[in-house]
């Protein structure tokens, strides 16, 4: 472990007093911590960046693993369903990790600001999760970050503006030229990026993949071929996923029933609810309510 990694776990360590996600003063910015590995769990991994200053992290999307390991990032531009788990952590080296909600129009101003200086790059949709080496300039504005979070009255005023450096960095590194494709105005990548938001949005809603493609100003078979390249599934799978690990989180984290969760993220059928959820979780809606309550494995993301 570098001494940057060193004071960074340092810093998350004495925000995060017991095991789980803290989210600091400034809004969209969290600390994690767990002390025990876990098993691979279904989740709702949102658009964000993440550093891990000690430990390992995996996430599978299509059967690709990513595994990020201390002193390494991710970045996920879009919400994405993914199955993940904590590979590596004890409770004397807890997993320890820094998580950035991306905010589109921030990303989208430090990309302009980059545009001005690099040319425009070919378009390629790529798949929505990045993994690599964090720089020292990274992780020396993570920790300024961090220490940030101890101060209530800086924290609202300079958060934001490291927040940005941290992006610059990003966006400059080896991922950037990928990563601006999400956010730039007419590419393909984007109008994706912009079709997921609305699927996102609109859970309740039947989806209307020849609306959708008519937004994106794309062909049906191009729509959906760069749609599943991006995301690893097709707008379909990606609704349901996304319902299902919604109605999850109402049963096990706000005490709603099956039925009303099924209800709630646009079910008609409690009887196809069930049939889907349980496969898609390998359990009943209540037995695996039940399971998750009884072990208290997280289930948000990690």
């Amino acid at each position: 472990m570098t001494d940057l990694q060193s004071d960074l776990a340092e810093i998350i360590h004495l925000f995060s007093p017991e095991d789980g996600l803290h989210e600091s003063l400034l809004s969209g910015t969290h600390c994690i911590k767990f002390s025990l590995p876990d098993g691979y769990t279904k989740r709702h991994w949102r658009a964000c960046f993440g550093i891990v200053a000690q430990g390992c992290k995996e996430i599978i999307l299509d059967r690709e693993v990513y595994r990020c390991d201390g002193g390494h990032y991710t970045a996920t531009p879009v919400d994405l369903p993914v199955t993940s788990r904590i590979f590596s952590a004890t409770p004397e080296k807890p997993f320890l990790s820094l998580l950035i909600d991306f905010d589109p129009l921030t990303l989208s101003e430090v990309a302009a600001q980059i545009e001005k200086d690099f040319p425009k790059e070919v378009e390629n949709p790529l798949r929505a999760v990045f993994v690599g080496k964090a720089s020292d300039k990274m992780l020396e504005a993570a920790i300024r970050l961090g220490k940030l979070f101890q101060v209530p009255e800086d924290a609202p005023v300079l958060g934001p503006l490291v927040v940005k450096e941290i992006l610059y960095h990003l966006l400059k590194g080896a991922d950037g030229p990928a990563l601006r494709q999400f956010v730039r105005s007419g590419s393909k990548t984007h109008k994706i990026s912009q079709a997921i938001y609305r699927l996102k949005s609109e859970l309740t809603d039947d989806v209307d993949v020849a609306a959708l493609a008519k937004a994106a100003k794309m062909s049906r078979s191009a729509f959906f071929k760069h749609f599943k390249e991006v995301t690893a599934m097709s707008p379909i799978q990606y609704q349901k996923r996304l319902r299902l690990l919604e109605a999850r989180h109402l049963m096990t984290d706000e005490g709603e029933t099956a039925e009303s969760s099924a209800f709630k993220v646009g079910y008609n059928s409690a009887s196809q609810f069930s049939r889907e959820y349980s496969r898609m979780f390998g359990n009943s809606p209540l037995r695996d309510a039940m399971k998750i309550k009884k072990t208290g494995h997280p289930i948000h993301q990690i």
